[in-house]
Parts: C-alpha cells; structure tokens; sequence
C-alpha cells in the first residue's frame, strides 16, 4: 500500500481532480477550443503521472489513477464523449507511469 498523502501523490491526485473537471466540462466549448484543451489534458496528466511514478513507484501511481478510472464522468453536453476522453487521458497516464524508471532515491 502506498502512502496518500505522499507529497507526489497528492500533486498527481490534484492534476486527474482538476483534469476529470475539464474534461467534463469543455463539451459546451466550440471545437477548436475543445481540442486545444483536451490535447492540453493528454500532455499534462501523462507528465505528471511519470513525475509522480519516478518519485513513488509506478505501483502507486498506477494505483491512484485507476481510483479516478472509477469516478462517474457526467457532461450536461449531450454529444461531448467525456468518458471517452476521460479513459483515453488515464490510459496515456498510465503508460507513462509504467514507462517510468524506479523512483529517486
């Protein structure tokens, strides 16, 4: 078990909540800004993932990334695909944790 308020954890716990937010919400935004977000959410959540996975372990990293996979994703946006991004982004999160090397000592 891994510790959750591991200053990492808790910096990665904070990218996926402001992440899950976004993504839930750009639905209402016109195309073009939509996708500059979302191409903003597929960079930024992997990135912070393989910080996080270098600094703890790519268990724990892993660990805490499917808890948010669990998280209902809900769009007042009716043809916004928002749990389709959503598991897209936890997936690119996931390898990059994964593709990350051991943590620092």
């Amino acid at each position: 078990m891994h510790d959750p308020e591991n200053p990492a954890i808790v910096r990665l716990r904070a990218e996926l909540d402001a992440a899950w937010k976004g993504v839930v919400s750009v639905g209402a935004l016109d195309a073009e800004h939509r996708d500059r977000v979302v191409a903003y959410l597929q960079t930024a959540v992997p990135d912070s993932a393989g910080r996080a996975a270098r600094a703890v372990g790519q268990e724990a990293v892993v660990a805490e990334i499917r808890r948010f996979a669990e998280v209902e994703v809900v769009t007042s946006h009716p043809t916004w695909p928002a749990g389709t991004v959503w598991s897209a982004v936890l997936e690119t999160a996931v390898e990059a944790a994964r593709g990350a090397d051991a943590p620092v000592a």
